[in-house]
């Protein structure tokens, strides 16, 4: 059975007219249940990833500046997305979701991540609706 990671803080709130479609991260889970193609038991909701683990491939003091809201104008804008907390620990469970889908896939032979594929942040920044790299 096909495992996919998504939770409702996947569509976090953004600001009106924003040109993030976040809207897409709601509407793929409904989409699969409609259609028959998943059954809702199939979803599951990743936890938020442990600091620990994404420290083994983030910078400290880029992952501090995230969880206090301290990023520079200039490098919060790049994001393009709001740096707030809700985003942040949106992107925390993210990353725990594809690294749970690896494990599921490896086990199982396939796994999804509704929201996952976040790989424009580097090592201390991050661009293009990335904040963190899954």
């Amino acid at each position: 059975m096909v495992k996919i990671a998504w939770d409702p803080i996947y569509k976090a709130p953004l600001p009106e007219k924003h040109r993030f479609p976040m809207v897409k991260y709601e509407l793929i889970p409904e989409q699969l249940i409609h259609h028959g193609i998943i059954d809702s038991h199939q979803l599951f909701s990743p936890k938020v990833m442990s600091r620990e683990t994404i420290l083994g491939v983030h910078d400290e003091d880029y992952l501090d500046q995230l969880e206090h809201l301290t990023l520079d104008p200039k490098s919060a804008r790049r994001l393009g997305l709001p740096l707030t907390n809700t985003m942040v620990e949106r992107e925390k469970i993210i990353i725990q979701g594809t690294l749970d889908n690896a494990h599921y896939a490896i086990e199982h032979g396939v796994s999804f991540n509704v929201a996952g594929g976040t790989h424009h942040s580097y090592k201390d920044r991050g661009e293009g609706f990335c904040l963190l790299n899954d």
